[in-house]
């Protein structure tokens, strides 16, 4: 069964804050016992060590007993400890009644006794039962005592092994209460913490089904400045690019089938009034000719549309040359002679163009040239001019190309490099332009790493200036 990345996330917390919770509880009560330990071995052997003192200093004395029973009895009290001496056999020669911790016996095993008295360090300690003398556990510290130089008994101070064990649990209890608190809070701001994390993501996810479904209209909301609000703003990029792009697609689609559905029906048209007799024999030519020009203009259309496919695709191979872009412009110029004579129209400006040497693909800026001069001549009344103006500047060739005429609307002419954009102008004047022309120049001239600029005066003229690096473009794909 599939795991959320909530499950996951959550449960990987809670593993580490568990797993680090028990390993903080194991240390704390190691230590906690090994302070105790050391704590008691303190308390008890310096106090063993009074009593030795106390004990040398009393030895033949004829109270001795009378007084080591109160001397051992006062200190035991104040350190909660059972403290007894024996002598050099292992018997109990005096104790102290302590409660919970009765002797099972008043002879310690002589081995012990003989350890403590032949220790190098005069000290003896012991976790036990000391021999059987007691019925549980102690922690027991011993000394020799000394009467001349000879060690001639032991002083022994036992604390219950019980005692540590209720300080243990007493640790213990402090450590799960501040650990269950700790736990919880921290699971609380876990669980939020990871809703916080997810939430966008199942927003994403559910945004993406949607997208898939053709809805593009789901933002992802971003009020976070970290990874998590990046990736939901790229998120929201990439759904207003494919909103964008799914625009452009319904609009391609329309405009083509505008495009290819008016030539079609004329075609269709005049071919059947050919076949059943409708159109007679004398105006059969006339017709004819004018499906042929239909016929041309589809194929115009889908050579277009084939040119832009490569060019947006980057299956366009740039062939990379050195040329002279001025020469190129002039035998783009010849090769509309016919329908400027036609119109009558007045060239100015080529003969005083430079030469500029640029490094480009010929055969694309030819075709950038030919449609701006094409569109140029369409939209230029009879009797008017196109101006050329080629600029020779120090990284950059400038080549104008203005035509005199109705000009472009100001709100227009920030549209007019869009595909299958026509103004409502030149829809009247223009009944063969499809559309693409300025979207293909612009989509080569940007391949080159250049732009292009239009500008016009409504009344008077309309140019467009192209500017193309000399050497290698920057965003070139070759």
């Amino acid at each position: 069964m599939k795991r959320s990345i909530f499950k996951k996330y959550f449960t990987l917390t809670a593993v580490i804050i568990f797993t680090s919770f028990t390993i903080f509880g194991v240390v704390l009560i190691g230590f906690s016992r090994n302070l105790w330990l050391r704590e008691k071995n303190k308390l008890l052997v310096d106090n063993v060590h009074t009593v030795s003192s106390v004990t040398t200093e009393n030895i033949g004395t004829w109270n001795f007993q009378e007084n080591m029973k109160r001397t051992i009895g006062t200190i035991s009290k104040i350190i909660d400890a059972d403290i007894f001496i024996t002598d050099n056999e292992g018997t109990v020669i005096i104790y102290n009644n302590v409660e919970n911790n009765e002797h099972k016996s008043n002879v310690i095993n002589k081995s012990i006794v003989k350890t403590v008295l032949s220790d190098q360090q005069n000290e003896y300690s012991e976790t036990g039962k000391l021999g059987g003398l007691y019925a549980k556990s102690n922690y027991i510290v011993a000394v020799p005592v000394y009467s001349n130089s000879q060690a001639v008994g032991a002083v022994f101070a036992a604390v219950p092994i019980a005692d540590l064990n209720e300080y243990m649990q007493e640790i213990l209890k402090i450590v799960l209460a501040s650990a269950l608190l700790t736990i919880v809070l921290s699971f609380i701001a876990v669980y939020y913490s990871t809703i916080r994390i997810t939430r966008p993501l199942l927003m994403m996810a559910e945004a993406s089904k949607r997208m898939a479904t053709g809805d593009f209209v789901t933002r992802i909301p971003v009020n976070r400045d970290d990874e998590v609000g990046e990736l939901a703003l790229a998120f929201n990029n990439m759904s207003q690019s494919l909103a964008s792009l799914e625009q452009m697609r319904r609009s391609f689609v329309s405009n083509v089938s505008h495009e290819l559905k008016t030539p079609m029906t004329t075609i269709a048209g005049f071919i059947d009034g050919i076949l059943d007799g409708t159109i007679h024999t004398d105006k059969q030519t006339h017709y004819l000719g004018i499906v042929s020009r239909e016929v041309k203009r589809l194929s115009r259309l889908v050579n277009s549309m084939l040119v832009l496919a490569k060019l947006e695709q980057g299956e366009t191979n740039i062939k990379l040359s050195q040329f002279n872009i001025t020469d190129t412009v002039v035998r783009v110029l010849l090769s509309f002679e016919q329908k400027i004579e036609e119109k009558q129209i007045r060239i100015e400006g080529i003969e005083d163009a430079p030469a500029i040497k640029i490094h480009a693909d010929i055969d694309l800026i030819h075709q950038v040239v030919y449609n701006l001069l094409d569109n140029a001549i369409k939209f230029t009344p009879a009797g008017g001019f196109i101006r050329f103006i080629v600029d020779d500047r120090p990284d950059e060739a400038v080549v104008t190309i203005r035509n005199s005429g109705e000009g472009i609307g100001a709100r227009e002419l920030s549209s007019v490099f869009e595909r299958f954009y026509k103004t409502d102008r030149s829809r009247g004047i223009d009944k063969t332009g499809m559309g693409l022309g300025l979207y293909i120049v612009k989509t080569i001239i940007d391949i080159h790493g250049g732009r292009i600029i239009a500008r016009s005066v409504e009344g008077e003229y309309t140019e467009f200036e192209f500017i193309l690096p000399k050497g290698l473009g920057q965003n070139e794909r070759v």
